[in-house]
């Protein structure tokens, strides 16, 4: 399934690709002609392409443009008629006046103007030319005719181009390859030079680099076709592409996307309204570029972000119908709809507070009523509106006021009820919602002080049923482990696997003792029934006693450890006594729990006014549980329960910790198990009552 889901999102990524471009390369295309390779002897036709050289703009609006300028400056005078009549008045005059400088300056330009284009006409030499000025008389020809009749009769090209141009008659002609046809449609600025002349240039079928520009723009040309030919067969592979993707989406049933898809998410985002605008406007942008289309790049690039634009909206909406069984859901995104969702939830929650909530009502009874009322009055007389308007405010907001303080009241009381207070009662006043808050909360603060006495009733009664327990065990214990000491006190006990009987009777005698004094210890800590010696004690000196006395347990699994401790004494207040079974607790668990041949880490340092005992070993269990749960009562690291232990040791290192004023916590990093006991420094002033 996923294999074809990746399949048709690779199908619709190709189409939302391959869609835009192919319009993009066929509109580049469709650019290229109108600049370069666009047939100029037919309007007829879509893309009116040439495949010839002299039968396409760029000769006839570049080409020609270019050598008619040279040709008509080789044979022009330089002055229209108006001009000339004014030098021959100037230079009948006396020269003193100076007035004619600048017109002959003019002419001096112009006579090299001259120059330089007969010499650049006499460069080209594959184009024969022959050029008549009509008004003056004045030829230019690269030839050898001097008239141009017999120019026309001996010089004949490929292409011959024919171009008169008077007052009462102007053509431009050109016979190509034998066919002749008239170009009106050619527009050849004359740029102010006489306009009356007779041109005739015969061009060859192939060029050569010495013939200039007409050689460049046959490059040109050459260029632009095979540029437009690769845009064109680049957008109909693209086009087919597209197409066959498009099949591929059809005959796979499966959705491209999932619906939790970061893309489509974020799709799901953006305001209908907003992807709508988008949309329209790209379609207009189409629609007015197939009515006059333009070959500006940027407007092609344009069309085609907006042809992109399309392509993506339709294949997340295509996407996004999919997931949708009611198709009307595609709305929730717009915004138009979004507001008219709010305004009817808005209203909706407004009647059913004006149903539910008293106060809601009296206040809006109270606007309608005011306003009214004030309507009424100012048709009679403005200024007694005017008045009677700031009455009714100041009276609404003094009732506003009034019941909103009242509220800040009850929100005081329910503070103290938080903090403890739960005796604390909340004064009644009036008769609204406040009012039956204020009742729910002082009712909550009953619930809960009896929620509470019922759970230190509870507490109690399951610490005095363990006490009572454990003391009722104790007496058939203790003559069980009397008699057992009787019986091994024989000399002959027949048969001799009765010893072996014994010795187990009496091992687990003495460990069910154990428990039952860690039980008893454990209720009496956690209720706080157990009295406290506190005084100062050397913490250090403390926990070294108690890893001597427990040294032959910790050897027993070979393990090493090493202490860290400042090297000034630290004291701290507590219960002597209380801290080593503290100790005791913790090393025990080590001796019991670490893995075999390892370091036991031990450190003492102070940390503010603060002393901290870190103890850390590497576990031989996984400690696949949580630190606070190690800590309950009966909760042992070894899930089997195969070795000693009662469970109840961190409980009572907890609590015996807790009852003299320090911190106890459990860290676990892996398999490595870190015990922290936190005190208060031993500081002279403090006293203890």
């Amino acid at each position: 399934m996923e294999k074809y889901r990746a399949l048709k999102l690779v199908a619709l990524i190709i189409v939302s690709i391959s869609f835009p471009l192919a319009i993009l390369f066929a509109s580049i295309g469709l650019a290229e002609p109108k600049h370069n390779i666009q047939k100029t002897s037919t309007n007829s036709g879509i893309f009116r392409i040439s495949d010839d050289f002299y039968d396409s703009n760029i000769f006839d609006e570049s080409t020609i443009q270019d050598l008619l300028y040279n040709l008509k400056l080789s044979v022009s005078s330089g002055y229209t008629k108006e001009e000339k009549l004014k030098l021959n008045y100037e230079d009948s005059k006396s020269e003193g006046n100076g007035k004619n400088v600048a017109l002959n300056n003019d002419y001096d330009n112009f006579v090299n103007d001259k120059l330089s284009s007969i010499e650049y006409l006499d460069s080209l030499k594959n184009v024969k030319m022959y050029i008549r000025n009509t008004y003056t008389g004045e030829y230019y020809t690269n030839t050898i005719y001097n008239d141009l009749d017999e120019f026309k009769q001996n010089i004949k090209g490929y292409c011959d181009v024919e171009i008169i141009e008077g007052v009462e008659k102007s053509s431009y002609t050109k016979k190509l390859n034998g066919k002749k046809s008239e170009l009106n449609n050619i527009d050849l600025k004359l740029n102010g030079m006489d306009k009356a002349f007779e041109a005739y240039v015969s061009f060859p079928k192939e060029l050569s680099i010495e013939d200039g520009i007409v050689y460049n723009n046959f490059e040109t040309f050459k260029q632009a076709t095979e540029k437009v030919q690769l845009f064109f067969v680049a957008s109909l592979i693209l086009a087919i592409i597209c197409l066959l993707s498009i099949i591929l989406c059809k005959r796979i049933k499966y959705k491209a996307l999932k619906k939790d898809n970061v893309f489509l998410l974020i799709y799901n985002k953006i305001p209908m309204e907003f992807n709508a605008v988008i949309i329209v406007t790209s379609i207009i942008l189409l629609f007015l570029y197939v009515i006059d289309t333009s070959y500006d790049i940027y407007i092609i690039l344009l069309i085609s972000i907006a042809s992109l634009l399309i392509s993506n909206n339709i294949f997340f909406i295509t996407v996004q119908l999919s997931h949708l069984e009611n198709k009307i859901c595609i709305f929730k995104s717009s915004i138009i709809v979004r507001v008219i969702l709010w305004l009817i939830k808005t209203v909706r929650e407004v009647i059913n507070a004006i149903k539910k909530v008293s106060l809601a009502r009296k206040v809006i009874g109270i606007v309608i009523i005011s306003l009214v009322l004030t309507i009424v009055i100012s048709v009679q007389s403005v200024s007694l509106g005017l008045l009677f308007s700031i009455c009714i405010f100041l009276g609404f907001a003094l009732y506003i006021t009034k019941r909103l303080s009242y509220l800040s009241y009850v929100i005081e009381g329910t503070e103290k009820i938080k903090d403890g207070e739960l005796d604390y009662k909340i004064k009644i006043s009036g008769n609204d919602n406040f009012t039956s808050l204020a009742e729910n909360i002082n009712n909550i603060g009953e619930g809960l002080d009896k929620a509470i006495e019922e759970q230190v009733k509870s507490e109690r009664m399951k610490s005095d049923l363990i006490t009572n327990v454990s003391h009722d065990l104790k007496t058939p214990l203790t003559s069980i482990i009397n008699y057992v000491d009787l019986i091994k006190k024989e000399d002959s006990i027949q048969p001799e696997y009765i010893n072996d009987y014994i010795n187990v009777l009496e091992s687990k005698s003495k460990r069910l003792k154990l428990l039952i004094e860690d039980l008893f210890e454990a209720s009496r800590v956690s209720s706080g029934n157990i009295e406290l010696q506190i005084s100062k004690i050397d913490l250090v000196q403390l926990l070294r006693q108690s890893i001597g006395e427990l040294e032959e347990k910790l050897s027993t699994n070979n393990l090493s450890i090493r202490l860290n401790v400042p090297t000034e004494k630290v004291y701290i207040w507590a219960d002597g006594r209380r801290m080593y079974r503290v100790f005791e607790n913790l090393l025990s668990n080590i001796a019991k729990y670490s893995l075999e041949s390892t370091r036991v880490y031990i450190d003492v340092y102070e940390n503010g006014d603060n002393v901290k005992v870190v103890m850390k070993n590497i576990s031989s269990y996984e400690l696949n549980f949580d630190p606070s749960e190690i800590m309950e009562r009966f909760k042992r690291a070894d899930e089997s329960r195969n070795t000693e232990g009662s469970g109840l040791g961190l409980a009572i290192a907890r609590d015996l910790v807790n009852l003299q004023g320090g911190k106890f916590y459990i860290e676990i990093d892996g398999d490595l198990f870190k015990a922290n006991l936190e005190f208060q420094k031993y500081e002279e002033e403090i006293k203890i009552d």
